[in-house]
């Protein structure tokens, strides 16, 4: 093989190799500590209230979709299990299992009742930025009323 074709072939070859192809972002690079970081500061949330309600809604979302659907959703967002633990921790309490139940945790927390609403539409619109459609579809299925 010359040089030449081996060098075109590395070139094309490397970036699928590394994982840098179409399907490099089956996990959002800083996990779920990105998301609730960026929902904080768009917000203007406390970094105690952001884990409180980031991690209320992806408990939700464990409760109401299907074990392999939230697989997807933890693939994605590496670190949700924890955030959810320490969601439970900040709240001193249990989470709620329904996107009604949303509203108490918030009121205790001192928060607006809107606030669920808005980090529902920032969650949404972060993930899909960052490539997860699909598990934007899926929170979006499991936080309907």
């Amino acid at each position: 093989m010359k040089r030449r074709d081996f060098l075109g072939r590395a070139v094309l070859t490397l970036p699928l190799a590394l994982g840098l192809g179409s399907e490099a972002r089956a996990q959002l690079e800083g996990g779920i500590d990105e998301l609730t970081r960026e929902l904080g500061f768009a917000l203007e949330l406390p970094v105690k209230k952001a884990v409180a309600v980031t991690g209320a809604l992806l408990h939700i979302a464990r409760e109401r979709l299907s074990t392999l659907e939230f697989a997807d959703v933890t693939k994605f967002l590496a670190g949700t299990e924890r955030l959810i633990f320490q969601a439970a921790n900040e709240v001193n309490g249990a989470l709620p299992k329904t996107i009604d139940g949303l509203a108490p945790i918030l009121v205790k927390l001192s928060m607006p009742t809107d606030s669920g609403d808005k980090a529902q539409g920032f969650i949404a619109q972060y993930l899909r930025e960052k490539g997860g459609r699909k598990v934007v579809a899926l929170l979006q299925k499991a936080w309907k009323v």
